[in-house]
């Protein structure tokens, strides 16, 4: 369990080998993605920045953090229903997530420096606020959040203040069926990271496995059954960049955005990442101008079993939007969103249904379907090539990357 906890080094090794993904033989399925529903959520200029929601069937519920503070919750079934607007909150939202056992609770990060715990059974009274006040009562400016797959842990990463960046653990375990409200703040780690701690990423299954990204330029691997940082902090990748959103692949993998609109995977133990598109390869291969293309994020599909780039472009011929499959030797386009309006900042994927949410600058949260129309596309053949910027191969023996 994570405590307040000594100094911490990089970690070390041997240079590795840049490695490419396996391909399989099989087609992918070219589909469009057509705008079932919508809502405006605000006419007035406010950003939807944050969007999460609950795996649930038949029906589930998404949330969309604004700009101007508030929260919407949606129930999506036949219709877009919304049910709640949450004002709680006095400063920006950095994060929104529903617990993972139940689509009552949903926790709000803000950068002034607390979470809050809403149960929306009552109307979204807030009833639990997690914070660090240990320092002279002085709230930590927050970054990012996290909840770990077992809904035990939240992390939370800040601002760098003070000459450090930190992230810090409460636990949140359920007391007889009821929230504790208790601010059971378990401790942190500070050395780590030398600048904003911009995204966290508990394992989708391994609850004690945690995934930090920062403007520093590093992404760190944690297992948080150790007992202090330094044992805990088990890889240090490099990205060489400022790490915008840090997330798990399917296969354990390590996938990451960064500032200036790159695309790198990492598999742990390397010193290089496997797959590293700069922003102007990936609006070369979407016959763009670069400075109008941006990066979203990646979404899990279970109907093609594989994980998709949201990518997106804004600029005279409109704002376009497409799901990528990414590879080493190239990039496919897998999904065509038709008539998208906004510049999009956040996207959430219903796995079972294949339904997709997405929110953005103009504040319309579209849900998308999947068109029952589809183009196949023979994997190999048609696939395009891009050459890779990953700089010299390296010996792929490397443990403990720098």
């Amino acid at each position: 369990m994570p405590n307040m906890i000594e100094n911490t080094e990089k970690r070390e090794g041997e240079n590795g080998e840049i490695q490419d993904n396996n391909i399989s033989n099989k087609s992918i399925n070219r589909c469009e993605m057509i705008l079932s529903m919508e809502d405006t959520i605000s006419t007035e200029d406010n950003y939807i920045l944050g969007i999460c929601g609950t795996q649930s069937e038949p029906e589930f519920r998404i949330c969309a953090a604004l700009s101007d503070y508030s929260c919407v919750v949606y129930n999506v079934g036949e219709q877009l229903s919304k049910i709640l607007k949450l004002d709680h909150n006095t400063s920006p939202i950095v994060g929104v997530k529903f617990c993972n056992g139940s689509k009552n609770i949903l926790y709000t990060a803000t950068k002034h420096g607390s979470i809050t715990a809403c149960d929306l059974r009552a109307k979204g009274k807030p009833v639990a606020e997690l914070k660090d006040n240990s320092s002279e009562g002085k709230l930590k400016p927050l970054a990012s959040f996290d909840i770990s797959c077992d809904d035990r842990l939240v992390a939370a990463g800040t601002e760098h203040i003070g000459g450090d960046a930190f992230i810090l653990f409460w636990d949140i375990r359920f007391n007889n069926s009821k929230f504790d409200s208790k601010n059971n703040l378990l401790g942190g780690y500070w050395e780590s990271h030398m600048d904003d701690v911009t995204s966290l990423a508990f394992h989708c299954e391994k609850e004690n496995v945690l995934a930090s990204g920062s403007t520093d330029g590093l992404i760190n691997i944690f297992d948080l059954t150790q007992t202090t940082e330094d044992s805990a902090l088990n890889y240090s990748l490099n990205t060489e960049s400022s790490v915008d959103r840090v997330g798990w692949l399917e296969d354990g993998n390590i996938w990451c955005t960064t500032h200036t609109h790159s695309f790198q995977m990492w598999k742990c133990e390397d010193a290089s990442p496997f797959i590293k598109y700069n922003r102007s390869c990936i609006a070369n291969f979407l016959n763009e101008d670069p400075d109008s293309c941006y990066l979203v994020k990646m979404n899990k599909s279970e109907s093609i079993d594989h994980s998709f780039l949201l990518t997106g472009s804004s600029s005279v011929k409109g704002e376009n939007l497409s799901g990528v499959i990414v590879n080493s030797d190239g990039m496919e386009i897998c999904y065509d969103f038709i008539g998208n309006k906004q510049i999009v900042r956040d996207s959430w994927l219903h796995s079972k249904s294949g339904c997709m949410i997405t929110g953005g600058e103009s504040s319309i949260l579209n849900l998308w379907k999947q068109s029952p129309e589809s183009l196949s596309i023979p994997r190999h053949s048609e696939r395009k090539s891009i050459a890779k910027s990953n700089g010299k191969a390296r010996d792929k023996h490397r443990t403990k990357p720098y």
